[in-house]
């Protein structure tokens, strides 16, 4: 990963050097709606956790060369489960920060994806003996577009878990979560 960005970054400035452009940088707010997917599987009960729509607040930025650029964000998002049967409700609360490569078509629609990086900072519910195995923080990948007119942009994207969380206690299982993120946002 490390190679992959010191390639990048030499890419970036060796363009840089050659067409004398200056890299363009640009910050702003970001918010939209959340839609959580789970695959749990679970080893000794037979209960699953519903989907949820939930959504996600932060700020963004976005760094250009030349129709290349890298867009990190910081994310706080938060959602809330209903558990199949009528078991309760889990109500979850993360950090994201993905680091994501983007490349611009037509100066208005960027493509783009990378790591993001995923900090529980609350996991709360009703429903008990469960609970989250979040000691450290988890990595997936996240691929999107992002649509700017203007100051204004529209945002769609998925994000993807490469490992399953543990849940303890009243059952014992692992949860896959994928999200769905829709948005709007504003540069400054």
């Amino acid at each position: 990963m490390k190679r992959l960005l010191l390639i990048f970054a030499m890419t970036c400035m060796a363009m840089q050097a050659s067409a004398g452009i200056v890299p363009k940088f640009k910050w702003g707010v970001k918010a939209g709606m959340d839609y959580q997917s789970n695959n749990f599987s679970d080893s000794i009960n037979n209960f699953q956790f519903d989907s949820s729509t939930g959504w996600y607040a932060g700020l963004q930025g976005d760094l250009t060369w030349v129709g290349f650029g890298i867009h990190p964000e910081i994310l706080f998002s938060h959602n809330a489960f209903d558990v199949a049967g009528g078991l309760g409700k889990v109500k979850l609360n993360k950090v994201d920060i993905p680091v994501l490569l983007q490349y611009r078509l037509l100066g208005v629609l960027a493509l783009q994806a990378g790591p993001t990086f995923c900090v529980m900072t609350d996991t709360s519910g009703e429903m008990t003996g469960v609970e989250w195995d979040f000691n450290r923080p988890t990595i997936g990948y996240a691929v999107g577009a992002e649509a700017r007119i203007w100051k204004l942009s529209v945002s769609a994207r998925y994000n993807g878990s490469f490992k399953r969380s543990e849940v303890l206690g009243y059952t014992t299982g692992k949860n896959k979560i994928d999200t769905f993120q829709l948005g709007v946002g504003f540069y400054f």
